[in-house]
Parts: structure tokens; sequence; C-alpha cells
């Protein structure tokens, strides 16, 4: 962009693909969810046409399936795609903030410190309080991630989170809450401490972990009743 020339307003169709990929990476759309075209017009107030590219776009990113009979829905994973997408999560996220923790300022670390306190004061009540909690972890990783400063990793880790997003909902009222509280504390403590070896050992169980919780309790879950949405 020249000098003194003013940035274009973002279209439509890029704010909509905003909002869904948020919604996915976020646990807003879940498992199994049905897109309507129509409905999410609506709700976006504009045309059918943008909702169709943004979802055009997030089924060749495999965020979403296009199923026999042409409806579209968020994908139900399978236990081997849900081992492969955390095993994948493992590498290049630990990679990424061992480069963050090697990078960070003290400016930086204080502003992963307060993400997590609002993650761990967030309180479960509702669909829509569930939605903020899994905002605020997906603002943690990403805020710590995005420490690395590497245009490689960063797309790479937003593909994972948009296929591996919708499941996280369903580790909420586990047992899996409390170790992910337990090791963002020390991702941070390690991150003051510019101990790299710590924040990648942290990170790496809180991903484990709740890859584990997911294959433990995802069919059970699935298979409990109706999910709840909340609005991307």
């Amino acid at each position: 962009m020249r000098e003194g020339e003013k940035a274009k307003p973002p279209t439509m169709q890029f704010v909509v693909l905003g909002r869904l990929r948020d919604g996915l990476m976020e646990g807003a759309l879940l498992p199994g969810q049905p897109i309507s075209i129509r409905k999410f017009a609506a709700r976006f107030g504009t045309s059918p046409m943008p909702v169709r590219d943004a979802v055009s776009q997030l089924v060749a990113a495999n965020a979403l399936q296009e199923m026999p009979n042409r409806t579209i829905c968020v994908p139900v994973l399978s236990p081997r795609r849900i081992t492969e997408l955390f095993e994948v999560r493992g590498l290049l996220e630990t990679r990424a903030a061992r480069e963050a923790c090697l990078r960070a300022t003290p400016a930086f670390v204080e502003e992963l410190a307060a993400l997590n306190e609002e993650v761990g004061t967030a309180r479960l009540r509702d669909a829509e309080t569930k939605h903020q909690v899994l905002r605020r972890n997906r603002q943690f990783h990403f805020t710590l991630y995005r420490g690395a400063e590497s245009e490689i990793l960063m797309p790479l880790i937003e593909s994972l989170w948009l296929q591996v997003g919708p499941t996280l909902y369903l580790t909420l009222e586990t047992s899996n809450a409390a170790v992910a509280r337990a090791q963002h504390n020390r991702i941070v403590k390690g991150m003051r401490e510019r101990d790299p070896d710590m924040v990648v050992d942290a990170l790496a169980h809180e991903i484990r972990e709740t890859g584990e919780t997911l294959l433990r309790s995802y069919a059970t879950l699935m298979k409990s009743g109706p999910l709840a949405f909340a609005d991307p």
C-alpha cells in the first residue's frame, strides 16, 4: 500500500471466513454440526455467496466435510485422526513455544501471564461461557506461538486447530481442564525463568493429556445427546 493510501475495508467473504475459522478453533462449532449456508448468511447479515465461498475454502482445508448428500458439516474425527493430529500438534507447537521462550521480552511474558489469569478464573455455566473459556485458551496458546515470530509454523498450527478445535469443547468438564491449567502455569513460570525446556515439557504434557482424554471419552460424549452450539 502506498504512503497516504487508506486501507481497503475487508470483504464480506474475508469477514465470514474469519468468523467461521474462529468458531472452529474456539469450539463454537462442534463435531457433527451441520452448516446451513442460508442460516449462517442470516446470522452474519449477508447474502449466501460469501458464506458459500468461505465454506468451500474450509472444506478444502479439511476443517469442514462435504457429505455424500452434499450437505456440509463439522467432521466427527476418528480415533486415528485424533491421534495423528495431536502428535503433529506436539511437534509443531512445542517448536514454536521453544522459539518464543528464547525470544521473549518481559512485556511479552506479562501479556501471556495476564491471558493465563483470564483462562484460570473463567467459570463454566452454559454454552456461551464454555465458548469464552475455549476462546481464552486459544488466545493463550496462539499468543505463545506468535512469540516465535515464524511465518512457517503459525499457518501450520492454525490448520491443525481448525481440525481439532471443535473437539476441545468435549474436554471442558473432564479432569483435563485441571491438567491444562497446571501446565499453563508451568509455561508461564518457564517463560519468566527463561527455561525453554520447562515450557516445552509443560506444553507437550498438556497436548498429550488432551489427546488422551479425547480418545478415552470421545465416543461416549458424542453419543450422550445433542451438543449446545454457541454463535461463532
